[in-house]
């Protein structure tokens, strides 16, 4: 069968001649036009995009393999992207065959397959009265677009990628299983903490004002002890370090100061501390004990267990799956062949999300998109009911760059799909309602810069955490970099000073304040070397990216620079 693929920014022709063979019998034609409205609301049009390359390819695939049960003489598609008006068609296919119901069969297998299996999709729609005028890349996505529009810079992928990324909703967890986990409630005292004067030594307790040098001891009092009772002047009680006070206006001479014969003390040293934890000195009851958004680590659990709050309401166990992709992958514990290459974005991502309350699931990805979508239709469980879905390769253009196609085929909505930053600029990013995935580029060290940019920054809105910011450093070593035209993140070793480092952020003029004046109290870096993004030799040292503006060349010593800490 003849096979004639086109994508185009401008307006299908409404004549389109049929192929001059003389042996076909029927020549169907089929125009989808964008209709009014798009989920019952009204639009004045829809805006397309498209792998170029891809989807010519797969169009071809697609033809080719219904013409064995359905063999038509020859295919025309052309399909629009870019912006398309109400009314103007979105998609021609021409059908030729010796006779029609052949012709009719195959183009309603091939329109059913077109939108499950080809990387064109609607980006948008247009509501009615916005401006029609085509974008500069007119919807072509790859090495096909013109100029950077397609492209986000790394504050605007920030921006995004938290507006799409609500938290998920929280849960009560027991203080077990909360540890890590993000506060999702503001817990206040339920009671004055200690909810009692308790002393804070073993020793004997006698009234604030008693100027006499003797006592008689009337009690004795353990930690677990409760017996109120007023004491007179000349009585002392014996106590123990944590016992509950017999009354109020005590102080407690420890044991060391006073001389005992029987159940008389004579104090033979005098203190000038009461060595009493008195009643809500710690806490008031109703007082804030932890914020929401608090990352509940050990310290706090305790805090939360002496409060009674053994069931906390908290950030949800997220479940992440994680797929590699690449045939040229095969284990860590295997002997590469030449041109494969040990898998290392596995470890790597396992190791990055160790300090994320998650339950990881990872598999592999054969290069093959229908064996592909094959494998991940018969997961158990399947995608769907993971909060989010990391894809390792794929994410550029290549032949067998499947990535995009494979997320839009599992239903997510692609926010953008390239970055202008360095290394990591294929880098993909979809919604599907809550749930959230990455197209990450292959090389290990793309992954890192993208995990601790972009993925943390998803990980901290789904669970309520306030995100990382970039602080402000100097830097220890001169970062020799030539000038790049995309905006690089270039891995450096950080020392923390004596004093706190300072966020720098451009929406809070507070975030800039500085604890410290002395240069050397800011954090130092040190930039590393690495040549290339799938170098992960110098990923055992980074702990920091520096933030290295485009077309900026090399940075001295002593210079201060953004930087994000990688070690959080």
């Amino acid at each position: 069968m003849e096979i004639e693929v086109q994508l185009t920014g401008s307006p299908i022709a409404e004549n389109i001649s049929a192929p001059r063979r003389a042996e076909h019998g029927a020549w169907l034609e089929f125009r989808g036009a964008v209709r009014d409205e798009e989920n019952g609301e009204k639009i004045s049009g829809l805006e397309y995009e498209a792998y170029p390359e891809m989807a010519r390819r797969e169009i071809r695939r697609i033809l080719e393999s219904l013409a064995v049960e359905h063999p038509c003489l020859a295919a025309r598609v052309i399909h629009r992207v870019g912006i398309i008006p109400v009314g103007e068609a979105a998609i021609y296919v021409g059908i030729a065959s010796r006779h029609r119901a052949e012709a009719i069969a195959l183009l309603g297998e091939f329109m059913n397959q077109l939108k499950q299996g080809v990387p064109i999709w609607k980006r948008r729609a247009l509501p009615v009265g916005a401006r029609l005028s085509q974008p500069q890349h007119v919807g072509i996505i790859g090495r096909a677009a013109a100029g950077t529009a397609a492209l986000r810079s790394l504050d605007e992928a920030l921006t995004e990628i938290r507006a799409h990324c609500p938290p998920l909703p929280p849960e009560r967890a027991p203080l077990a299983e909360a540890f890590d986990r993000a506060l999702r409630e503001t817990v206040c005292a339920p009671e004055d903490m200690p909810p009692c004067d308790r002393s804070t030594r073993d020793g004997y307790a006698i009234l604030e004002n008693g100027g006499a040098e003797t006592f008689h001891i009337v009690d004795t009092l353990h930690a677990a002890d409760w017996k109120p009772r007023q004491l007179k002047p000349g009585e002392a009680v014996r106590v123990a370090t944590g016992a509950s006070l017999p009354c109020g206006n005590l102080r407690v001479v420890m044991q060391e100061n006073v001389e005992r014969t029987g159940d008389q003390i004579r104090i033979v040293r005098r203190e000038t501390a009461t060595n009493i934890n008195f009643r809500g000195e710690d806490l008031r009851a109703g007082e804030p004990l932890l914020h929401t958004g608090t990352k509940l680590d050990a310290g706090a659990l305790a805090l939360l267990a002496a409060t009674g709050n053994v069931n906390p309401l908290v950030s949800p166990r997220l479940r992440v799956l994680h797929f590699t992709t690449g045939d040229e992958i095969v284990p860590p514990d295997q002997t590469p062949k030449p041109g494969q290459i040990r898998d290392s974005t596995s470890s790597l991502v396992h190791g990055l999300l160790q300090h994320i309350p998650c339950d990881l699931t990872q598999a592999h990805l054969p290069e093959n998109f229908e064996h592909a979508k094959r494998l991940v239709s018969a997961f158990s469980p399947h995608p769907s009911a993971f909060d989010l879905l990391l894809v390792s390769g794929g994410a550029s253009v290549g032949e067998k760059d499947f990535t995009r196609p494979l997320l839009q085929w599992l239903g997510f909505e692609i926010v953008f799909s390239q970055i202008n930053i360095r290394p990591g600029r294929p880098l993909i990013f979809g919604v599907n309602d809550a749930r959230v995935a990455f197209g990450l580029p292959g090389n290990p060290l793309s992954h890192f810069v993208c995990f601790h940019l972009f993925v943390a920054a998803a990980l901290a809105k789904l669970v309520g955490q306030a995100p990382a910011t970039f602080l402000r450093g100097r830097l220890a070593a001169k970062l020799d970099g030539a000038p790049n035209p995309r905006e690089t993140l270039w891995p450096a070793r950080f020392n923390v000073g004596q004093a706190s480092c300072r966020s720098q952020t451009k929406s809070s003029a507070q975030a800039e304040q500085r604890i410290g004046d002395r240069r050397d109290a800011w954090p130092t870096l040190t930039p590393l070397k690495w040549a290339s993004s799938g170098d992960v030799t110098c990923l055992t040292q980074t702990n920091a990216l520096i933030r290295v503006p485009a077309n900026h060349g090399p940075i001295e010593t002593g210079e201060e620079v953004d930087f994000l800490p990688t070690n959080v």
